[in-house]
């Protein structure tokens, strides 16, 4: 065999191991926890001059993740996160809330799980991240419907055996909302003009899930 076939073989393999690596399965968890925080403002609405800002209740929420085994410690992952809740509108001229509408926020989220430990390890501790939107279903109440958010957050995954486990997390999960007018001030030049800035409603959410593995 020749040097360019050798080349070749050797290219071949090594493009082939890390599909093979890869064929790991993949994992579902169902889970359940709770959301919790939230503020939309909404100062520079054009349609809503009764309220400064609506609060987002904090209540039960429930979803499914998906992984898959790319690599033995890091797994891209997809995730649907429903919370049903109650939105609520400030009225500044008086300090009080009016209850408004029940909504449901829809979490769509495409992201990364990095494990700590070793694949065949009981206990794994984990950080993930994610980035997708959440579509507010406010019937009418809100403006907008879709919204770019993300996640970042930590937690641990037990396995009972190779295929069951539990999967315990916190994520910090933000989603844009509103915009507001506000002034940016070049770094550089010290020259200022006018732009638009986008309002989050900063949300957290605490999780327990049950880890089904296949291979």
């Amino acid at each position: 065999m020749n040097g360019k076939k050798l080349l070749t073989v050797g290219f071949l393999l090594a493009c082939i191991t890390p599909v093979a690596r890869a064929q790991k399965g993949f994992e579902i968890t169902p889970f359940g926890g709770s959301r919790f925080g939230g503020i939309i403002d909404e100062t520079s609405s054009n349609t809503n001059t009764t309220f400064d800002y609506l609060t987002i209740k904090s209540s039960v929420n429930y979803g499914a993740i998906f992984d898959y085994h790319l690599w033995d410690n890091f797994e891209p992952e997809f995730m649907w996160n429903r919370q049903p809740t109650e939105l609520a509108g400030h009225v500044p001229a008086t300090g009080g809330r009016m209850d408004l509408t029940s909504a449901n926020l829809d979490m769509y989220q495409f992201g990364f799980l990095y494990s700590f430990r070793r694949p065949e390890a009981k206990l794994k501790p984990f950080f993930v991240g994610g980035l997708g939107f959440t579509h507010f279903g406010s019937n009418g109440t809100l403006d907008f419907s879709n919204r770019l958010s993300y996640n970042m957050g930590i937690g641990a995954k037990y396995f009972f055996n190779k295929y069951v486990g539990l999967r315990l997390e916190g994520r910090w999960a933000p989603s844009r909302t509103t915009t507001s007018p506000t002034e940016y001030c070049d770094p550089f030049s010290g020259f200022c003009y006018a732009a638009t800035a986008a309002n989050h409603a900063e949300q957290g959410e605490a999780n327990l899930g049950l880890v089904i593995r296949f291979k």
